[in-house]
């Protein structure tokens, strides 16, 4: 489960402070003990019980420009997000409803992220602002010992169930951590540092089933995604060469895989959306082999089509 740091209480202090310990330590959001360091710094800050809803005043004053460098949900409030060069980290705020919130009646669950167990690929540490904080489940597993495919046994190994209470500072580790959020018992504010490098872009996130111990999806944000479908959709040799020539050579599996997603979701037949996924070979990663294995299987659930098998065909 995530690391729980213990720090003597700070005075309060303000975002700026942080934010110059940060940049003059060259804080390093890869390095566990490098958010250790900084730790007693962002407990200064959550001990300043004003600055949050000053910022937030500030902010409404002018609606027209409010959050313009959040690409969050809603339910974050960007604090210092990336201003410097090769700046590798940043800072936000999270507000997490109770379920008896009228904005829980309205908007669900999902923008709040409860009940959807997943990991990370980046580290950060959070401390409880305000409220008793949200509830999670909490568990470890081995992440380099895993493909990414959905039905994966992912070896899910439960800790404890506990909640990030106001003052206490916890350090998600990236690649080991998974915690299903549960909601909170009152409305509560977290505020946390963010690893912010190439990692999250490249590494892959992933989605649970605890109830069976497995991986349910990977999570990752295919930003390309939507182009892959209109190149796929497009009837001329080239688009197709474009996204045959990803799916073979892409450093990133997950982007490989959307590229043949895409080429075989724009077929007309299932037959011819069978051979995209069949030119996924033994020579390819595991990862494209599995999903592949995932894809035609979802297609032959919907049609019926004879099996080869060595004696002959089959129906």
């Amino acid at each position: 489960m995530p690391l729980v740091i213990d720090t003597e209480d700070q005075p309060a202090s303000d975002l700026e402070a942080l934010v110059e310990k940060l940049h003059q330590d060259r804080f390093d959001p890869t390095d566990h003990d490098s958010f250790v360091e900084v730790a007693p710094a962002l407990k200064a800050l959550g001990n300043n019980r004003t600055f949050l809803a000053e910022m937030i005043c500030k902010e409404l004053k002018d609606y027209r420009a409010i959050q313009l460098n959040n690409s969050y949900s809603p339910q974050v409030f960007m604090l210092y997000g990336p201003q410097r060069r090769g700046q590798s980290f940043l800072i936000r705020a999270c507000l997490w409803a109770s379920e008896n919130e009228q904005i829980m009646k309205v908007s669900g669950t999902d923008p709040f992220f409860y009940y959807k167990p997943h990991d990370h690929n980046f580290n950060f540490m959070t401390v409880g602002y305000h409220g008793p904080g949200y509830w999670s489940d909490y568990y470890e597993y081995e992440y380099k010992d895993r493909i990414g495919y959905k039905g994966e046994d992912a070896g899910l190994k439960f800790v404890e169930r506990s909640r990030l209470e106001t003052g206490k500072i916890m350090l998600y580790r990236a690649f080991t951590d998974i915690h299903n959020q549960l909601p909170a018992d009152k409305f509560s504010i977290s505020l946390n540092i963010m690893e912010n490098t190439m990692r999250s872009s490249v590494m892959d996130q992933y989605a649970f089933n605890v109830e069976n111990g497995s991986i349910s999806g990977v999570i990752n944000r295919i930003g390309a995604a939507p182009l892959f479908h209109i190149l796929a959709a497009h009837p001329d040799s080239e688009s197709q060469d474009i996204l045959e020539e990803i799916g073979r050579k892409h450093p990133i599996e997950r982007v490989r895989m959307c590229a043949y997603h895409a080429l075989a979701s724009a077929k007309t037949s299932a037959e011819e959306a069978l051979e995209i996924y069949a030119g996924i070979g033994d020579a390819d990663p595991a990862f494209l082999r599995e999903w592949s294995r995932i894809h035609t299987a979802d297609i032959e659930k919907l049609i019926s089509l004879p099996k080869v098998e060595s004696g002959g065909m089959i129906c």
